[in-house]
């Protein structure tokens, strides 16, 4: 019975190794192939504000989760002396994107999210389409626009 044992751990062993690397293969896509949109948004936190921001970023958190199911992630960051924020959000294309934004500007958190912060810096990465440039200009974004040099998603 031991003999058989020790002849069964090694296979198995690289049997998981080998389907292992077989996963890991299969799911790396190269960013440039990727349609996902990221933007990485500087803010900063005003200091005449009416919002509170802990309860802001939960309640905006929650909504995005209950009514955006395109976007990937969507984060808030703070500094150190809570006086800057950075706001990561990825979603699967440029036109989520522009879901979103249309989302937020019609939405309650509009007002309320320009009460609190005070953009410094838009940046988005990804293959933003001329629909989703035209509908940020539209609505007065200034942004900087990155696209893929190299890198991968998994």
């Amino acid at each position: 019975m031991k003999k058989f044992i020790y002849t069964l751990i090694p296979l198995f062993m690289f049997s998981c190794a080998d389907l292992g690397q077989e996963k890991l293969e299969s799911t790396v896509t190269k960013n440039s192939e990727s349609d996902d949109i990221t933007f990485i948004i500087d803010l900063k936190v005003n200091a005449d504000t009416t919002e509170d921001l802990n309860l802001f970023v939960e309640e905006i958190t929650n909504n995005v989760i209950n009514t955006e199911d395109f976007c990937l992630e969507y984060a808030y960051y703070i500094s150190d002396d809570n006086s800057s924020v950075t706001l990561y959000e990825k979603y699967v294309d440029s036109k989520s994107a522009v879901l979103h934004g249309q989302n937020f500007i019609s939405g309650s958190f509009y007002e309320r999210f320009f009460n609190l912060f005070t953009l410094e810096k838009f940046i988005v990465t990804g293959p933003a389409t001329d629909e989703f440039k035209n509908f940020t200009q539209e609505n007065g974004f200034v942004i900087e626009y990155r696209n893929s040099v190299d890198g991968f998603i998994r």
